[in-house]
Parts: structure tokens; sequence; C-alpha cells
């Protein structure tokens, strides 16, 4: 019996210091692709116009692994850091996402609603006057309604106007002065306003251009101003602002406490510039560029930094795979669910991010299952995503719109399936 038992201690001993061996050999690994990512990043940062960026990997537990490259400011030398606050452009989306599916799950919203049983006015496609555009319709981009951002242009107004003007920006290339002109003439308007004046038929920005020859429910085309409606409805439905719901319901229970819609509700000594580049052409280098405000902001105009989009990105994983505390089970899978079947997808490219394969509510979902969204803007270049699978993902926010930032992606993709 003794020696049974001494067998059995043995055995145990020698399970649990494997098991401390495992895990010692995956500290080194992961330290090892921790500093060989750092490296690759480093190059890509001297080699790039990007003056700043920082990527994030998480899991469904923790922080992996972040960091900070190049510059948040150039001209006062101030390093680009997981705490840099800059905007994260379409990310924005994913927000309006959550939100609408947490009123469903209030019971205040259902999907398949005509959203003219809940605005205060009526939005129909001129082409097919007959068929309701659903809140499904808006968070799918099947709405048919799409975005004919020039309008505003033509007639001397703007949907973007600058934050803070200053004749430093005088100087800008020639090539951005039109953009510079354009901004100026904005002013800020209510997101309700900003609506109603491209998709009242006798509002000042409203044309029949902004409508697909699709009927609704149809057809796929992305669409800013069918994300805009959503969010207005999570004012109207929650009797909240989006602003203060987002704030309700995700800022604050995820401690998020860098992120705002508004420059005056974060950190002003966080926020990293923005810069375009030099030459539109042949760009040598890179020019600051006037922060801005775009009236459709829930869409486009989220303020973060990568520690805080962490704390969303890990939330949901863990709500894909049954865990979330922000929703429940059956709403993280309603968002999650991809919903279409319908022209305008792209069913033949397999690549790991191909954001027309399929959608879910307004996350784009690729056929290796990956969880994603891109954003950019004039200063601005972003992407998050996730695997349910592997329950990993990653994200990245920089202050330059430049094509080299898809290399970001690419290398952090790589070294995010190791860790």
């Amino acid at each position: 019996m003794k020696v049974k038992i001494r067998v059995i201690t043995i055995c145990l001993i020698l399970s649990y210091s494997t098991l401390i061996d495992a895990q010692s050999i995956k500290k080194i690994d992961r330290a090892i692709y921790k500093d060989s990512l750092s490296q690759a990043l480093t190059k890509f940062s001297k080699q790039s116009l990007i003056p700043g960026f920082a990527v994030a990997i998480v899991n469904d537990k923790e922080v992996l692994y972040t960091k900070g490259f190049g510059m948040a400011d150039i001209k006062k030398g101030i390093p680009f850091n997981p705490e840099s606050i800059n905007w994260v452009a379409s990310i924005s989306k994913t927000f309006v996402a959550f939100s609408i599916i947490k009123l469903v799950e209030q019971g205040k919203l259902n999907l398949d609603q005509p959203i003219n049983q809940i605005l205060p006015y009526s939005i129909i496609n001129p082409h097919f006057p007959n068929t309701p555009i659903t809140v499904r319709h808006l968070v799918t981009h099947t709405s048919s309604i799409i975005d004919d951002a020039f309008v505003p242009y033509y007639i001397g107004e703007a949907d973007i106007c600058i934050v803070n003007d200053s004749k430093q920006y005088d100087s800008l290339p020639a090539y951005l002065q039109p953009n510079l002109t354009y901004f100026r003439m904005g002013k800020k308007i209510s997101l309700d306003e900003h609506i109603r004046k491209y998709t009242q038929p006798q509002a000042s920005w409203y044309t029949d251009s902004s409508f697909l020859k699709k009927e609704p429910g149809k057809y796929f085309q992305y669409s800013n101003l069918g994300a805009a409606i959503a969010a207005r409805i999570v004012e109207i439905k929650s009797g909240l602002s989006f602003i203060d719901f987002t704030k309700k319901y995700i800022f604050q229970p995820l401690q998020m406490n860098h992120t705002g819609w508004n420059f005056e509700d974060v950190d002003a000594k966080l926020v990293s510039k923005i810069y375009a580049q030099n030459d539109e052409q042949t760009p040598s280098g890179v020019v600051e560029h006037p922060q801005y405000y775009m009236t459709n902001y829930p869409v486009s105009g989220l303020k973060t930094n990568a520690t805080d989009l962490s704390k969303f990105l890990i939330e949901m994983i863990r709500g894909a795979t049954g865990q979330g505390k922000l929703l429940n089970h059956t709403s993280y899978e309603m968002l999650f669910q991809t919903q279409l079947n319908c022209e305008g997808l792209n069913k033949t490219d397999s690549s790991t991010f191909n954001g027309k394969y399929n959608i879910a509510t307004l996350w784009s979902v690729s056929s290796k299952g990956i969880v994603f969204h891109f954003g950019g803007n004039t200063g601005v270049y972003s992407f998050i995503y996730f695997n349910p699978k592997t329950k990993k993902g990653a994200l990245a926010i920089s202050n330059l719109r430049d094509n080299s930032f898809g290399e970001i992606l690419t290398l952090v993709n790589k070294y995010e399936e190791l860790f």
C-alpha cells in the first residue's frame, strides 16, 4: 500500500514539474516573440512615413503585448505610446453595433422594425418607395442608403469642421488646401440635423444619388450614413444621447477612462497630433494637419488609446466565447452572427481580412472566421480584430493615413498567432 502511494506521489510530482517546465518554456517563447515583434515594428517605424502608432495583442484574459512606436508630436518630441489618444475612425461603428444590440437585449428595439416607425421623419429610397428600410438593413450595410459626401462641398457647406483653426495651417501643401477650405466651411451640428440634411427631400444636402438603385436588403454597400442613422435610433429608443449611452454601457463598465467622442472629454495632454503627407504623389515627409470634428461622429469620431481599446477588445472576445459581462450570451451571439447572402459581397476571396466576405452587426467576418473592423481617415489608420477559436486578437492605432500601415497588420497578425 505504501509503495502504491509513493508511486502515485512521484507521478504527481513529475506531472507538476512537467507542467511548470511547459509554462516556463511558454513564457520564454513569448518573451522572445515580444522582442522579435518589437524589433520588426521598430524597423518598420524607422522606414515608414507614419510618425507614430501603438499596437496591442490580447487574449480573453489579458493584454499579452502592447507598445508604442515613433512620435505622437514630432515638433515637441513626444513619443507615441499605448496611452496616446487618437482617432480610430470607422472602428467607432463597432460601438454603434454594441449599442443597437444592447437595446434589443433591453426589449426596446427589434432589428426587423422599419426605421420609419422609429424616426420622427421618413427616410425612403426614391427608387423603391414601397420597400421599408429596417434597423437590420442599417447594421448590415444593406439599407441602400449610401454616402454622397461631395454634395455639401458643392453648395458651400460642410459636414466636417476644424476644432481649433490656426494660421499655421495656411501653409499646408497645395493638394490639402481644398480640404482645408472645406473644413473651414463646416460648423458643429447635431447628429439629427446631419441625417435630416442628407435624407429629407427638401434639405440642402439631399440627392437621389444617396440611394442605390437596389432594393433595401438586397445589396451590400458600406454606408457611413446608414450607421449614423442607427446611432440616432439608439438615442431615440434609449432617451440618452449617443455619447451618454456609450459612456453608461461601455466606457464606464470597462473603465475606459481615456475614451470619448469629443476632444474636451479626453485628456488633452495625451492627444496625439495628426498628420498628412507633404506631397500627394511623391511624399518625402509629413505635415501636421488640424484636428477636426465630424457631424456624424458615432461612425468615425471615437478618440481612444491602445490601452482602453484593449479593454473593449478583451470584452468582445469574452462575449463571443460565452464569457462577456456587458451583454448576455444570446445578445453576443446576435452581435457576431453573420447575416448576409446577397449581392455586393466577395465570397471568392478567402483572405484573412476580406471585409466583403460577410457581415455581422457592423463587424466584418472573413471566411476564416476572423471578426474585424478597419478605420481610416485624415490623420488615422486603425484596425481591430479577433479570432473566436483561439480567443486572441489585436489592434493598432496610427496618426497618419498611409498605405504602409498594412505592414503593421501583417506583422502583428503573424506574431499574434505565436503568442
